[in-house]
Formats: structure tokens, sequence, C-alpha cells
């Protein structure tokens, strides 16, 4: 029975482990396409203090009242400036700021002028036309949760050389999402394989990371097997006839030998492909994050409508004293209920302003607020982050921001919180789950130990070479299927 199974598991998986070993390199030097920060702020038009009219209490005013402010800014779309707002558990509000009027659906045509605008702000060099193609709710490159409150979209194509395809929310006209074709096609012989994710069955959430959990154990089951059996069989004292420790000839030998010899990285990796998938809720930690989030913000009580810079006056001014800088997002915060916002641009860091002239460091104020995260703990430790480390890192093309203040609080769950110091909104948590997590499926499957992602190339001799031994060690899985199968067959 063990022989049975490890060999019509075997059978089974040969091509899809294979396969993820070779994606899997593909996936280190090409990243699933998402529209950074940095690329976001690049297609923005600077805002222009004299085509401001109207203020974000005009906004508010004319917007449905509901529960707390999630998100209001000043931004452009399409080179014209508008105030956005997303109240939680409702759809993106939206009102121009030079004439007051509501932003209404955008039609194919506006998403057209969007993204060929957002094009040209971010390469000005470059002319080029754009078509729509379609409005849809989902395809293979939005299936992104982070997505969700923009759908649906308009999928514009432009003519540049590079076959880019931009997608504009139909709710706010932003630009949220590009592909170029060079990130399509890698894409396909990339992550799309090795995550196993066709749009068809990538949009059914609950079957997907079930077929990938199914799939990853019976992968392990398989090496499980194939360890026993390998050690059954092996003799290194009292050799085999010719001197051999391998009873096999020819392919099977070096799936024997070869088996055993990448034994650890094999397991190591199926492993953390498992936990990647956070199976059976191990890691889902027992508090609500976004409730933390909002009693930091605004408190208890607070609906966060007292607004730092609402009159228009008072926007024009601070945007026309930053001469030299190219404001393109003012983005409203809040700590305690308290308002200050934040001015964005493409190559500085955002510049925090609190209302009324007020002399308070950002620091000050996230220091008020950080007792009512967990308000019936008290905190242990406060760092000030200037550098990467172990748990807060940037690698695989995510750029993180810098400084940032780590909180640890006294709960149960040993609970971390990461506050970027530029904008003083609370990004991460990291339970204990989590941080075993971080080693479990970053550490084992991606190799993200600081002694290599800090001294690349390192890093990728290292992963290479493991990736190519785990692929040739399941091609050899995948001939002795062929050659089983093809006997069955006869």
């Amino acid at each position: 029975m063990l022989y049975l199974v490890h060999r019509w598991l075997g059978i089974t998986v040969c091509l899809l482990v294979s396969m993820w070993f070779a994606t899997g390199m593909v996936m280190m030097y090409v990243a699933y396409p998402e529209l950074t920060k940095q690329e976001q702020y690049a297609g923005l038009s600077v805002l222009d203090p004299e085509s401001i009219a109207y203020s974000p209490a005009s906004l508010l005013a004319k917007a449905p009242s509901g529960t707390s402010v999630e998100h209001l800014m000043l931004t452009s779309i399409a080179r014209r400036p508008v105030y956005l707002l997303k109240r939680q558990d409702s759809p993106w509000f939206g009102l121009y700021a030079d004439t007051g009027d509501l932003l209404s659906h955008i039609t194919s045509q506006a998403a057209v002028t969007s993204a060929v605008g957002f094009y040209t702000s971010r390469y000005p060099d470059r002319a080029v036309t754009g078509v729509a193609l379609k409005t849809l709710e989902m395809d293979q490159w939005t299936v992104s949760s982070r997505l969700s409150d923009y759908r649906p979209m308009h999928l514009v194509e432009l003519s540049d050389r590079a076959g880019t395809h931009l997608y504009v929310s139909a709710r706010t006209g932003q630009v949220v999402q590009d592909t170029t074709r060079g990130e399509r096609i890698w894409n396909w012989l990339g992550a799309n394989l090795h995550w196993i994710y066709p749009l068809q069955l990538r949009k059914h959430t609950n079957i997907w990371v079930n077929t990938i959990i199914v799939l990853s154990l019976t992968g392990l089951i398989t090496i499980f097997s194939g360890a026993i059996i390998g050690l059954l069989r092996l003799r290194v004292r009292r050799p085999y006839r010719g001197k051999s420790c391998s009873p096999y000839r020819g392919v099977p030998k070096y799936h024997h030998v070869f088996g055993l010899l990448s034994l650890s990285f094999l397991t190591s990796f199926m492993f953390s492909g498992l936990m990647s998938m956070a199976p059976w809720g191990v890691f889902d930690a027992e508090t609500n994050f976004a409730e933390q989030v909002h009693r930091y913000r605004l408190g208890d009580d607070s609906d966060g409508a007292e607004l730092a810079y609402s009159q228009v006056g008072e926007i024009q001014k601070l945007l026309k004293s930053k001469v030299g800088l190219e404001s393109k997002q003012l983005v409203w915060h809040w700590i305690g209920g308290e308002s200050y916002i934040t001015l964005h641009s493409s190559d500085r860091p955002p510049q925090y302003h609190l209302a009324k002239g007020g002399k308070r460091t950002l620091e000050r104020i996230i220091q008020t607020g950080l007792g009512r995260i967990i308000p019936d703990e008290h905190i242990l430790t406060q760092q000030r982050l200037d550098e990467y480390d172990a748990y807060y890192y940037s690698h695989h093309g995510r750029i993180r921001p810098l400084p940032i203040k780590r909180i640890k609080f006294s709960d149960h769950e040993s609970t971390w919180f990461h506050v970027d110091l530029s904008t003083g909104e609370v990004f991460e948590r990291l339970t204990a789950r989590n941080r075993v997590e971080r080693w479990l499926f970053n550490g084992l499957h991606s190799l993200d130990f600081a002694v290599l992602i800090n001294h690349r190339p390192t890093w990728d001799l290292v992963l290479i070479t493991l990736c190519s031994v785990g692929f040739l060690f399941s091609l050899t899985s995948v001939v002795m299927a062929w050659q089983r199968l093809g006997r069955r067959a006869k």
C-alpha cells in the first residue's frame, strides 16, 4: 500500500510540482501586476490652486450621511481636481473641486480620457491614444480584493510600444491597475501558473483556497511516502550487487538518490506553500484590525466630521506655499478625532500639516492615539525603525515606508502594530501567529532571510540552485510516470 500510494499520487502531481519549481524562478524577477503608490502619484497631474473653487465641506454636505470616514482626499482625474470620499460599508462618493458637480458613473469615453491623462503625466514625452476595450467586474489581472471598492472597471488599451492596459474605476475615475504586454506574458509563465490562478477558479475564493490546500497536502503525502520508501531501500553498509546503494537502475535510481539528497528542501518548499494559504485559519487573529484602527483614528464616539483645511482659501494658500513641490494629492487623516492632512508628490515623502497653525509634531499626535488601539491593555515597548529588520523589510519589489514606529502590546495575542511616521496611519498588524507565519511561509518558501536578501545576488544564486534541483528531481518523476502509464496503456 505504501508503494501504491507513492506511485499513484506521484503520477498525479509530478507535472504540477515540476511546474511549481520552474514558475517560481520566473516569479523571482517578474511580479504579479500591481499599480504601486509611486506609479500612482507619477500618473497624477499637479494640483492647481486656482482651479479649486469648492471645499471638502461641500463634499460632506452633499454626501449621504452614514458611518465614519475611511478615506478623504483631494486628487485629480483627467487633469481635473476632485474630492473623493469613502465611508465604511459605503461606495465611493466624489465631487469635482473646480465646478462642484457630483462625480457620476464614469463612462467609457471618460475612462479613456482619464487613462491617457494618467499615462502622459507619467511619461510627458510620449504621445498616446486610448481605446476602451470593455467594462468588467473582474478579469485575470483584477482579482485582488483590494480592488473590490472600485468595481466595475473600464479596460483601456493604449497605443504605446509596451502594450499598456490601464483599468479605470467606473466609480471614481481613477486608474487603479496597470499591465504591460511583457507582464501579461511572463505572468502566464510565472504567477498565474504557480498560484493556479485562472480567473474561472480564482474568482471563487473558497474553492481556489481549498484546491491549493488539497494539492499541497497531496504533494506532502507523496514526499513523506517517498522518503520512507527511499530510506527502506537504501543500503550504505551492505550495498546491492554492483556496489550500489540503490536497487534501481536508470531514471528510477536517479529518482531514489536525488530524492533523498533533496528531501529537506522538497519538504520545506511544499509545507511552506501550504502555509501560504493559512489553512484552517491557523494564522487568523481573534480581534478585528479595522475596529482597532477605528479607535486609534476616531476614538469611540467621534465621527471624524471635524476637518483640518476645510476651507478653499486654506487649501489654496497651502498649495501656493509649496513652490517647487509638485503637490499631487492631499489626504485627510484623523488620530483620536483630531484631523490633519498629508501632502503627496511623486518623488518626496508625504508632508504633514496640522490645522490652525498647530506646532505639535506628528509623532506627538501619534502618541496620543496609541493607547486607544487596545484600550484594556498597556504598551510594552515602542520602537522607531529607520532601517528594515527581520519582520519589516522590503523585498520582491515591495517598497515599504521608512521610518515607522513599532508598538508592542501586552494582550494575549502579543500584538505588534506598525505606524507610518510620514502619515500617522496604522498600516500593519502582526500577532504572534503572524510572526510565526512570516517564518513558515516567507522564510521557508522565499528564503526571506536577512543574510540572503540583503546580499544579492547571493539570494538569487541560492534560490535558483534549489529550484533547479527541485525541477530536475521532479522531471525524474515525470519520466517514470510517462513510462508507467505507457506500459499500462499498452
